[in-house]
């Protein structure tokens, strides 16, 4: 499932690569802009789980190198990293999740009217309209709350790994490297530890 030594992307168009300019240092705009680019993810069955797993990682060293802690920002930025059944995937998980989301706000901002005393006529207002601004709310517009957004993607990304990669991968992937895994005869012993230590230390996890 995960093989030893990774065969090398081949890429045949340019709109195959998503790129984008990453900062040396992160927190700093001024800083050094270095070219980072990475294949799109498609979804479909013509791609390996090394290559799945690879763009996870290159969309984890892109959202940390633009220093993007913003949940709308990186739900923006998947837009432009996958497409095809990929990207309907993570959309359609990302709206599902801003249901119950969306749901807990109403509740929250109802409940909130509902302990007022209503002494304060100025607050009970404020709360009125924060419970009518929290009823409007869309699938989409949940999306562009900052409390609740950057779990949303972490958890749509999680899900679109879940269904992209095989089943059980982890743990044919670990029976492999216990009863069948061997060191192959032309390669030497420090290479192949390190193979396995990058299988084991960034592809497993």
């Amino acid at each position: 499932m995960l093989p030893l030594v990774p065969e090398p992307t081949v890429l045949i168009k340019k709109e195959d690569l998503a790129q984008v300019d990453l900062f040396s240092d992160p927190t700093d705009v001024n800083s050094t802009k270095v070219k980072f680019t990475f294949k799109i993810l498609k979804g479909g069955h013509g791609e390996v789980a090394h290559e799945i797993i690879q763009w996870f990682m290159n969309v984890e060293c892109a959202f940390a190198g633009l220093n993007s802690n913003h949940g709308l920002l990186r739900y923006q930025m998947i837009q432009q990293f996958a497409c095809e059944s990929a990207l309907s995937g993570f959309n359609s998980n990302a709206l599902a999740l801003a249901l119950p989301a969306g749901a807990q706000l109403v509740a929250t901002a109802q409940a909130a009217v509902n302990r007022d005393d209503g002494t304060n006529v100025a607050r009970a207002q404020g709360l009125a309209d924060h419970s009518v601004a929290m009823q409007s709310l869309t699938n989409e517009t949940v999306l562009a709350i900052a409390d609740i957004r950057t779990g949303i993607v972490a958890t749509a990304l999680q899900q679109l790994a879940t269904v992209s990669l095989p089943t059980k991968i982890q743990q044919r992937v670990k029976r492999c490297f216990r009863r069948e895994a061997r060191k192959p005869f032309d390669m030497g012993v420090r290479e192949c530890l390190m193979h396995i230590i990058r299988i084991d230390t960034q592809e497993i996890p």
